[in-house]
């Protein structure tokens, strides 16, 4: 790791690792051996709606 590298990690935080897409069927990403929708597609599935309901544009709904 170079210093900006360190700098960027410092200021911003640790990355967010990216949700990974895959069919229902597939073996899962964490390889635990078991299909994806026993394992962890209920788990990712919230993480995804939290993702797009906290970026819906700052938008309250009210009035104001």
């Amino acid at each position: 790791m170079n210093i900006r590298a360190g700098l960027k990690r410092l200021m911003l935080g640790p990355e967010e690792q990216p949700i990974p897409v895959l069919g229902r069927n597939d073996r899962c990403w964490c390889g635990s051996g078991k299909k994806y929708k026993c394992c962890h597609q209920s788990t990712d599935d919230r993480k995804r709606a939290a993702q797009r309901s906290g970026s819906n544009g700052g938008s309250s709904g009210g009035i104001f």
